[in-house]
C-alpha cells in the first residue's frame, strides 16, 4: 500500500465532494430531462382560431348591417325616429274637439278654485253649474276670461267677492282657440246647455276690449252686448296643437290666485 494510500490527505474529501457534487448533477439533468419531455416544442407563430368564433362573429355581423339597414331612418340626419321612411305620408294624429281642449284647460286652470265638478268653494268661488253669468250671452263669460273680474258678483243666490284672473293678452296670455275652448266646455259641461263658442267670437271680442287693463266690475258684465254671433260649427283639431292648452305651474298658482 503506498504512502498516499495509508495517508490520503486533505485532499481526498474534496475529491469525494466533487463525485457526490457530479452525480446530484447527473440526476438533476434526469429531472429536467422529464420535463422536457412533458412540454410541447415551441413553435413560432399564432394558434388558430376555433371555426365556431368565426361563424359566430359572422353571424354577429350580418346581424349588425340587417338592423342598420331596417331601423337607420334612411340614414337622413333629420330623422329621430328610427321607424322613419322616406317618401311615406306620415299618419294624421288623432282630432280633438273644442270641448275636448277645453277640458284640458279647465283641469289645469280653473279646477283648482270653481273645482272638477264646477261646483266652486262654498263662499270663495262662484260655481259654473247652472249659473246664468256662465250660460248667458256669450260675451258676458267672454269678458270675464279675456279682462278678468273684481269685486263682488252674486251666483245662484250668494255673493262672492275675489278676484277672477284675467286669462287674455293682459293675462295668462291664452290663445282665441284657447279661450274659446274652455268658455265651451262650462257652457256644456254639468247640465248647461249653452251654444258654442268659437275663435272667432272671441278673435272679435278680443278686438273689442282685449286692451282693457282693468277687470271688469259685476254691474259692467252685461252693459252694450252686442247681438249674439251665430257660431259655426268648428272642426275638431288635430290632437297635435293641443299642448298649447297645457299650462304650466306658475300659470297654475297664478290663476289659482
Amino acid at each position: 500500500m503506498s504512502e498516499y494510500e495509508k495517508n490520503p490527505g486533505p485532499n481526498s474529501s474534496s475529491r469525494q465532494s466533487l463525485e457526490q457534487a457530479a452525480m446530484q448533477d447527473e440526476q438533476m439533468q434526469d429531472v429536467h430531462a422529464q420535463l422536457m419531455r412533458e412540454k410541447e416544442e415551441p413553435h413560432e407563430g399564432f394558434s388558430p382560431v376555433p371555426i365556431f368564433l368565426m361563424f359566430l362573429f359572422a353571424a354577429l355581423c350580418f346581424w349588425g348591417g340587417v338592423y342598420l339597414v331596417e331601423y337607420s331612418g334612411d340614414y337622413r340626419w333629420d330623422a329621430y325616429s328610427p321607424d322613419f321612411k322616406a317618401g311615406v305620408e306620415r299618419a294624421k294624429p288623432p282630432e280633438i274637439s273644442l270641448v275636448e281642449r277645453g277640458a284640458r284647460i279647465y283641469r289645469n286652470q280653473c279646477a283648482q278654485c270653481h273645482q272638477a265638478e264646477g261646483n266652486g268653494v262654498a263662499g270663495v268661488y262662484p260655481p259654473l253649474a247652472g249659473a246664468d253669468w256662465v250660460t248667458g250671452h256669450p260675451e258676458v263669460i267672454a269678458r270675464i276670461l279675456i279682462n278678468g273680474l273684481n269685486g263682488p258678483i252674486e251666483v245662484a243666490g250668494n255673493t262672492y267677492n275675489g278676484n277672477m284672473p284675467a286669462f287674455g293678452p293682459n293675462g295668462l296670455a291664452l290663445n282665441d282657440r284657447d279661450i274659446a275652448a274652455v268658455i265651451t266646455y262650462v257652457r256644456q259641461e254639468w247640465g248647461n246647455a249653452a251654444s258654442e263658442v268659437t275663435p272667432d267670437m272671441i278673435n272679435q271680442y278680443v278686438g273689442d276690449y282685449g286692451s282693457r287693463t282693468a277687470p271688469w266690475k259685476a254691474e259692467e258684465l252685461r252693459e252694450g252686448l252686442g247681438p249674439v254671433p251665430e257660431a259655426a260649427p268648428e272642426e275638431p283639431e288635430a290632437d297635435g296643437e293641443a299642448p298649447e292648452a297645457e299650462a304650466s305651474d306658475a300659470e297654475v298658482a297664478m290663476a289659482a290666485e
